[in-house]
This record gives structure tokens, C-alpha cells and sequence, in this order.
């Protein structure tokens, strides 16, 4: 479906992706676009995968803790799609039922890139894992972010302080998945829509709105004013004495990394538990859809790690 709105004038559930490479930005620009939806009267829930929900939580922080390097493929997929199935059934699909504009921070995609082509399992296999978990749930809309450089530079951007079992999983392994990710573009481009990471944020958030003017018909009002997307490249002044500002990886509330929180599972009604990075016991990775950061690389590390073993996504 096209339009924002149903034929009874009420608003229908709008799911859509956000899915990329590390260190593409997904988090910033999920934020921006549930702040101006909010601003127009809709319901939006922000999530993040693995996590979103208190099991999901505690998945998410088994799958990216550092001692857990001997976490075999297989079981890192099925962790993943435990997460999502929870997800599916205690958020996302009551959200869209009642509603609410649904915005994930990675989801099956992200299988697709980190198991598939990172990984090297069974396409088919993933492919039917996936949609057992979905449950019938797919994307209106997915936006694939991307950096429009090396997998290195995207680890440099994500890994300034500190990295998780899948970003520890090399260079060469993200190098796959970035490709898988545009491999999966390449396949679905009715529903993924590639953005490239611009200079000023203001410019990619700009770019985004674009890919969505057809799901909400505002947005092609408001994407040829720069005034619209300008708060995007104020820089945020850093809280004295904190290490990264509002959106330390450690601690927190359960909201969402960039409505001043910390990087939690949901905003807007998932129940989860925080799971942030940093917290005893719960070393989780980002927000999202995808994958608890399906695949990231230990600030420092160099090499990849081969396709059979290794962290993440």
C-alpha cells in the first residue's frame, strides 16, 4: 500500500527498515524522521534488533558480548531469530494492527547479509528461518544506508569506543556483507531504497524523506527546504564529564540511543529491558532491525575472521 491513509480516513500501520553496513548512521536519521512524525500526529514505535522486548534484551546481549567468541554460526542465526519471533508477536505486529508507524533499526535483511553472505550458511535455510520468525510481517519500506566507502571506514565510525563480537569479526567479513546488502537491494528494489551517507546529515536525512513521500505525502512538501532538516548538523553540546554525551553506552532508561537516552531495545511501547552496552551482564549493541549489530570490529583489530567462525551478524 501507497497512501498514509486507509480507505476509512483512519491510519493504517506503516512498517518500515532501516537497514546498512556498521557505522552508516541509522541510528540519527530514526530519530529525526519518529521526532517529525510524532510532530504530525502519528504513533511511532522505535525499535531495534535483537532486542525491543525484555527477551529479546537478553538475547541481544548473549550474541555481541565479546566472551562469547566460540558462539557457533548456527546458533547465532537461531539466537536471531528468536529475538525477531518475540519481537514479531509482543510488538511489532500489535503496533501495525492498532496503527502506529513502526521504525526498526535492522530486521531479516540484515540475516540475510551478516548469516548469508558474511556468515556463509544456507541461503535457502536463512531464507526459510526468516520467514518462520517474521510470521507474515514484512517492510512497507526498507532504507539501506550505506557510507560510500570501505567496510573500514564505516568499523572507524562505529567502533571509536569499543567494539562488539560481531564488529570484532574483520574487515573482509563486513566487506561481504556490505555487498550483501546490495545485493539484496539489487533484488528488491520496489521495497529497498539505497541512501548514501552524505557530508551533512541534514542532506542524507533530506534523501530519506524522498524514498518515503509516497508512504507519507507531507514529506514532498518539506524536502526542498533546507530550514526543515538544519538541526540535523548542530553539533550537540557533550555533558561534562560524559564520555560520548546523551548517548553513552552504558545505563539507561529503555529509550532509544538519540531521544537522549541510552541504546535501548524500544520507544513507544515495547517493554524491554535496557541491555545497553556497558551495562553489567547485558553488553548490548545498537538499536534496531537489524541485528544486534550483526557483525562488528574491536577497535584496534585488523584481519577478518574466517566465514565459519566469528562474532555477529
Amino acid at each position: 500500500m501507497t497512501q498514509e491513509l486507509a480507505e476509512n480516513d483512519a491510519p493504517r500501520g506503516i512498517f518500515i527498515t532501516f537497514e546498512g553496513g556498521e557505522g552508516a548512521g541509522k541510528t540519527t536519521h530514526i530519530r529525526f524522521l519518529s521526532e517529525k512524525l510524532r510532530e504530525r500526529g502519528r504513533e511511532v514505535v522505535r525499535l531495534r534488533e535483537p532486542g525491543g522486548t525484555a527477551v529479546g534484551e537478553e538475547l541481544r546481549a548473549v550474541v555481541l558480548d565479546p566472551k562469547n567468541d566460540n558462539l557457533s554460526d548456527e546458533a547465532e542465526l537461531l539466537i536471531y531469530e528468536a529475538a525477531r519471533a518475540q519481537i514479531v508477536a509482543e510488538v511489532i505486529r500489535p503496533a501495525l494492527e492498532r496503527g502506529a508507524v513502526v521504525l526498526c533499526d535492522r530486521f531479516a535483511d540484515s540475516t540475510i547479509a551478516y548469516q548469508v553472505h558474511g556468515r556463509g550458511l544456507d541461503a535457502a535455510f536463512v531464507e526459510q528461518a526468516n520467514a518462520f520468525a517474521c510470521q507474515g510481517v514484512s517492510p512497507d519500506r526498507t532504507i539501506l544506508l550505506t557510507t560510500g566507502g570501505s567496510a573500514r571506514m564505516g568499523l572507524s565510525r562505529a567502533t571509536h569506543r569499543g567494539a562488539d563480537r560481531v564488529e570484532r569479526a574483520g574487515e573482509e567479513f563486513h566487506t561481504r556483507v556490505n555487498e550483501g546488502f546490495l545485493a539484496i537491494a539489487r533484488a528488491h528494489a520496489d521495497r529497498v531504497r539505497v541512501v548514501q551517507s552524505a557530508a551533512r546529515k541534514s542532506r542524507t536525512s533530506e534523501l530519506v524523506f524522498r524514498e518515503l513521500a509516497d508512504l507519507f505525502p507531507w514529506m514532498a512538501d518539506v524536502v526542498d527546504d533546507p530550514s526543515y532538516f538544519a538541526s540535523l548538523d548542530v553539533r550537540r553540546p557533550r555533558p561534562q564529564g560524559a564520555r560520548g554525551g546523551s548517548g553513552n553506552r552504558g545505563g539507561g532508561n529503555g529509550n532509544n540511543r538519540g531521544s537522549g537516552g541510552t541504546r535501548n531495545g524500544a520507544d513507544g511501547g515495547a517493554k524491554g529491558k535496557s541491555g545497553n552496552r556497558g551495562n553489567p551482564g547485558a553488553k548490548a549493541g545498537r538499536s534496531g532491525g537489524g541485528r544486534a549489530r550483526q557483525g562488528k570490529l574491536s577497535q584496534g583489530s585488523s584481519g577478518s575472521a574466517p566465514r565459519g567462525k566469528g562474532q555477529g551478524r
